[in-house]
């Protein structure tokens, strides 16, 4: 046995080095380190009889063979790589020397807010952390240490007296109990008498853990919590290992298999735990490394509280929690599990179970709670966490999230997936000019991955605007597409289609509207059908299913019927139908009119065809209402669609399934390979969701570098040829059939083929 090292009294920790380094910090002279792992560890006088039971192997090993920590060969027992937390710190200076010496344990199984508390020590050994928590419930509190080994009680009991005087109390709060952990009863511990049980790695020494846990189970209030540190394995030890008495005594052959752990606390009625730390086990001996071979170990701090209706795995209802940081000892956050520390005043995700614990248990007072609501599958902190900032704007789905989440689910980057640098070039001359001319909306949809909604207040001036209409022209363009949020809501809006139908008109170009429809039954608005037509304009109308139900579910109630009233206007001035009678001058000319349908989920459009031909069949019988096209969009994982995905769990599952169904064919026709857009700002983008990820086009500045390309750029004619700035969102264009505002690309291109 070594000799004890001499301590400092005014903190109660080791005034010597860490073993294998020397007094300055630096690396000790190895040889002899390296040495000693090579010679055995233990002679036959100090390896316990494996004739004796369990219980007599444990009692030997550590009442008579061990004298300290520093006797221990591996770091099982005493292994937490972690601080105390400072409220524990504190009071380890008011703690016996000799009682310090004689521990033995892995982590800091002391929660806070202990005040008051009944609490019950498995396993004391000396009664350091009895004596620790005992000036943490204070002078109304009761800490019982129950241990089976007299030697370690007889230091324990004998410094009761002396402590409570350290402590500043009349009486002392503690008592030593002889007995087993496995049979409390026995001890006079009641049903349901105990706030806290904690256990500083004594419950691997067992070989009948089920009936500890039971008994655990048995003497905790409705609320009251297991924490405790032990050691845990990657799988069953085989028997040989298990029933190795110094691979016992040193904490690794009884170690719970993680998943049996789990099982065994949901037999005896504990539905669920939570992890609080991990440090993983180094063994520094050469035969323990060679008995063990492959198995794994790590110390974990458990947090169990019991309470009822727990499922068994963690599942995310959107809860949250918020930490109102009255707990005393923990003034500006409190840890709840090794990756989940909830900072005062802040939300944070939290599981259904994780929500039903700290309501259950005496933390719930110092928590506000959130009412659990639909659920969105298994629980993952990352993500729960992600939708939660993104949802209050303290998250933005960007380029470097999109390339994070390519990153995660293993998936290369758009460019290194189409791999032809000339096909993601833009030539010069393009033949659509797109020009977002607000961002305000009467709606807010839940797929919008622009956001727009009725706070947006974003528009284009009419400077602007007079200088896309000068673009349009200077710039060669075929198509003038005007788009939002809505259009209609720009105050200049009749101005501006006044004035580009005939400039549209005389290239033979085409004119296109963007529209959700529903404003244009406003009588304020009601105007615009009339201007619509006047002006020859295709009308391209945002419809997300052929039914009021599906529809109003993503954009609100009402928002079908108003759309049915206004296609059926739309119809009776000659779009969507060919040769409407009645109009005023005589029979109205054809006017194109075009459905569009998002997908409202994480996954791809049915083929457009088929989707067109079910659209046009159930509008025709239910609502009768014609229209020419139906073009159907794949989603961005973006804004609001982003936030779905994120709120679901499924983020990573969307981004993972559009780099699935890549399709080269689609590539040839992305819309940015011929289009450009115009942003309210006038700067310009290969595309609106490069907008969105704010990635304007780029082109040579003065002094070698790059600058924003502009509307006044087009004015001195096409942009010149440029590579295309991609990202991982660009796999929604390219996904499956292909998406971009004129519906599938994979037909474009078979179209064009033929």
């Amino acid at each position: 046995m070594t000799d004890h090292v001499e301590k400092d009294p005014s903190r109660g920790l080791s005034a010597d080095p860490p073993s294998g380094l020397s007094s300055d910090g630096a690396p000790a002279a190895s040889a002899d380190l390296s040495r000693a792992r090579l010679v055995p560890s233990l002679d036959g006088s100090q390896i316990p009889d494996a004739k004796l039971s369990v219980h007599e192997q444990i009692r030997a090993y550590y009442g008579d063979i061990l004298d300290g920590s520093d006797d221990l060969k591996t770091n099982a027992a005493c292994c937490s790589q972690s601080a105390p937390p400072r409220y524990v710190i504190d009071v380890m200076p008011l703690i016996a020397d000799e009682i310090i010496e004689r521990f033995y344990g892995c982590g800091s199984p002391i929660p806070p807010a202990l005040e008051s508390c009944t609490v019950v020590d498995l396993g004391c050994g000396v009664g350091r952390d009895v004596y620790a928590i005992s000036k943490l419930v204070g002078p109304s509190g009761t800490v019982i240490g129950v241990d089976m080994t007299p030697s370690q009680l007889r230091v324990a009991e004998k410094y009761r007296d002396e402590q409570a005087k350290r402590f500043g109390f009349d009486a002392s709060n503690v008592e030593f109990k002889l007995g087993y952990i496995e049979d409390l009863a026995a001890l006079g511990i009641k049903d349901e008498s105990v706030d806290l049980v904690v256990s500083n790695c004594v419950i691997n020494l067992t070989p009948f853990k089920k009936q500890v846990f039971e008994e655990i189970h048995r003497v905790l209030k409705p609320g009251g919590e297991l924490f405790f540190s032990d050691v845990f394995c990657d799988r069953r030890l085989p028997d040989e290992v298990r029933n190795d008495p110094v691979l016992r005594g040193e904490c690794l052959g009884g170690a719970l298999y993680q998943e049996d752990f789990r099982r065994m606390l949901r037999d005896v009625g504990f539905g669920d735990y939570l992890v609080v730390s991990e440090d993983e086990i180094h063994i520094a001996d050469l035969a323990m490394e060679t008995k063990v071979g492959f198995s794994g170990f790590v110390s974990q701090t458990v947090r169990v509280i019991k309470t009822d209706g727990l499922e068994d795995r963690h599942e995310s209802y959107g809860q949250t929690a918020v930490y109102k940081g009255t707990i005393p000892e923990m003034p500006r956050y409190f840890d709840l599990t090794e990756d989940i520390r909830l900072i005062k005043g802040r939300k944070t995700a939290i599981s259904g179970n994780m929500a039903k614990m700290l309501a259950a248990s005496r933390y719930g007072a110092h928590f506000d709670i959130s009412e659990a609501r639909e659920h969105r599958g298994a629980f993952d902190r990352r993500s729960a966490q992600d939708a939660l900032d993104a949802a209050r704007g303290k998250l933005r789905v960007d380029a470097a999230y999109l390339d994070e989440a390519l990153a995660r689910c293993g998936q290369p980057s758009f460019a290194d997936r189409v791999s032809a640098p000339e096909v993601l070039t833009a030539p010069e001359g393009l033949s659509t000019l797109q020009v977002n001319i607000t961002y305000r909306c009467n709606l807010q949809c839940r797929h919008c991955y622009l956001e727009c909604s009725p706070r947006r207040t974003e528009m284009m001036s009419r400077e602007v605007m007079e200088k896309v209409l000068d673009a349009y022209d200077a710039g060669g363009f075929a198509t003038l597409d005007i788009t939002g949020g809505s259009p209609e809501l720009h105050p200049d809006f009749s101005w501006f289609l006044a004035e580009a139908a005939p400039r549209v008109g005389s290239r033979g170009g085409k004119l296109i509207v963007r529209t959700n429809l529903t404003l244009l039954e406003k009588p304020q608005y009601r105007h615009l059908l009339d201007e619509l037509a006047a002006s020859g304009a295709q009308v391209s109308a945002s419809l997300p299913y052929y039914d009021a139900a599906a529809t109003d579910a993503q954009r609100g109630d009402g928002v079908f019927e108003a759309a049915m009233r206004v296609i059926k206007e739309l119809n009776a001035r000659g779009y969507g139908v060919a040769g409407v009678s009645g109009a005023p001058g005589g029979e109205a000319p054809h006017l194109q009119l075009d459905l569009a349908y998002n997908v409202s989920g994480p996954f791809l459009p049915p083929p457009q065809d088929l989707l067109e031909d079910l659209y046009r069949a159930e509008l025709a019988h239910a609502e009768g209402v014609a229209f020419d096209n139906l073009f159907a969009f794949n989603n961005w994982p973006l804004g609001r669609f982003a936030q779905n995905l994120l709120a679901a769990g499924l983020f990573d599952d969307y981004a993972n399934l559009l780099v699935e169904n890549f399709n080269a064919l689609a590539v040839q026709r992305l819309m940015c390979r011929d289009q450009v857009n115009v942003d309210v700002d006038g700067r310009l983008y290969d595309c609106e969701v490069n907008h969105v990820l704010g990635m304007p086009i780029e082109l040579a500045g003065r002094n070698g570098g790059v600058r924003d390309a502009t509307v006044d750029d087009l004015l001195a004619g096409p942009l010149p040829k440029r590579a295309i700035r991609t990202h991982p969102a660009c796999y929604s264009c390219s996904a499956g059939s292909g998406s971009s505002c004129s519906g599938s690309l994979v037909r474009d291109a078979l179209s064009a083929q033929a």
